[in-house]
């Protein structure tokens, strides 16, 4: 009797909910949740997210769940204000999530709003009363950084506009930079204070690195760049602004934007490379393969010659195969491909290029290889490399496989479009019957 009542106790203990890596009274964790679904409960709750990245070798880490998140006060704090949250800084979705917070150190607890744009946050180990002091000032805007943005939205100071647009970067937040850096170029469009220029600057490497410069960005390096001829970090806005002219299409502008960086820049910049494969995807939006070849050949080479790292040699490789199928040059786009994906390490990003440059080429089994790097790169955190594969597994004749790895993709990013029409297109039709 004592036995069952011993068995029935460690029954009854396994099955109380877990609270991540903490103790139950402490902070309860939701853990291997789609972040998109813990934005969705913080807007349901109108909270903000409090995000634990760490990494399981971290000792820190540890320490800060035997002590302070195993605290009943800490745990009670944080049901009633935030929706907390863990990742693993190095596994899956948590690898995207700390590459777009910049996450470099652990412990790092994020705290953001409902939307996911940052707050601010906590690194390090506290003790349960510090930490949930700390929190409280995250979440009241009564941090430094917090108090600095809001004397700035009161009251223009370029010295400081620069020093917080610096903090900002170095945690890729561009919800926040944005406000900062077009006003710096509003309040000083000479861009005459180290502030402001340095503001704009930061502004438009993370719209640049995010793959889209907003419309008013745009505009702003217009305006700005002829005026900046003398400063040398002019060529990172004739860059950027290249790269976005392309993505929307606008050959003549993308074609004179990367020009105009070239221009009196000696071929041992290392902004040299970037200008000439920013003009190779310029040529080939305007429909010259010979050109763009051209272009993407230049780049590969000043690449090799300044001494590029592995993953900016791979991607100008890429791109490189990319105009010679554009050509028609399909074997030689293939071969250099191959020669690039040894390069590219676990890159999901280059992995997915290539599994669509084969797709293209009618080399389905070839793009389902890549697609599955892709995602097997990103520890299944991808929503590209999952829509990689859903097309790749489509030309394959595999819809049921196709549609799977689509509703993946839209679990990962709910706000791409495409990505639920992609799904919906490949999903059986109701009412239809089975062949």
């Amino acid at each position: 009797m004592r036995r069952f009542a011993l068995l029935a106790a460690l029954v009854l203990a396994a099955a109380v909910p877990s609270a991540g890596r903490a103790g139950a009274q402490g902070v309860s964790f939701s853990e291997g949740t789609p972040f998109a679904e813990v934005l969705r409960r913080a807007r349901a709750e109108k909270k903000p997210v409090m995000l634990d990245a760490y990494a399981v070798w971290c000792g820190p880490c540890k320490q800060l769940d035997r002590t302070t998140f195993a605290d009943a006060t800490v745990g009670a704090w944080a049901r009633k204000n935030v929706v907390a949250a863990k990742v693993d800084a190095e596994k899956g979705e948590g690898r995207l999530l700390s590459q777009r917070y910049a996450v470099r150190a652990f412990p790092t607890i994020l705290f953001l709003d409902p939307s996911g744009n940052e707050l601010d946050r906590i690194s390090g180990v506290f003790p349960p009363g510090d930490f949930i002091k700390a929190g409280e000032a995250i979440l009241a805007g009564r941090t430094p950084l917090g108090e600095a943005i809001a004397r700035l939205a009161s009251t223009w100071d370029p010295a400081l506009a620069g020093g917080v647009a610096a903090q900002l970067a170095q945690r890729n937040d561009l919800a926040r930079l944005a406000p900062i850096g077009r006003r710096a170029a509003e309040e000083d469009p000479e861009l005459l204070e180290d502030g402001a220029r340095e503001a704009f600057l930061y502004l438009v490497s993370l719209e640049d690195g995010a793959g889209k410069l907003s419309a008013e960005t745009l505009d702003l390096i217009e305006s700005v760049a002829p005026r900046l001829s003398a400063d040398p970090r002019v060529v990172v806005l004739r860059l950027a602004a290249s790269r976005e002219q392309a993505r929307r299409g606008d050959a003549a502008a993308a074609r004179a934007s990367a020009l105009a960086g070239l221009k009196g820049l000696p071929d041992g910049s290392p902004f040299a490379a970037d200008l000439y494969d920013a003009l190779a995807s310029a040529e080939k939006v305007a429909k010259k393969p010979a050109a763009a070849v051209a272009a993407a050949r230049k780049a590969v080479a000043l690449g090799e010659k300044s001494g590029d790292g592995s993953w900016s040699r791979a991607s100008r490789q890429v791109t490189l195969a990319e105009m010679l199928a554009f050509a028609g040059q399909a074997g030689e786009a293939k071969n250099v491909l191959g020669t690039a994906v040894p390069q590219a390490s676990n890159d999901a990003g280059l992995f997915t290029r290539g599994s669509a440059l084969l797709l293209g080429l009618k080399d389905v089994p070839g793009a389902l290889a890549y697609a599955r790097r892709a995602v097997e790169a990103s520890q299944g955190g991808d929503a590209k490399s999952h829509a990689a594969l859903g097309e790749a597994l489509a030309a394959s004749g595999d819809k049921a496989g196709a549609a799977s790895a689509f509703a993946r993709a839209t679990e990962l990013d709910p706000e791409n479009g495409a990505f639920r029409r992609r799904l919906d297109a490949l999903r059986p039709k109701k009412g239809a019957r089975a062949a």
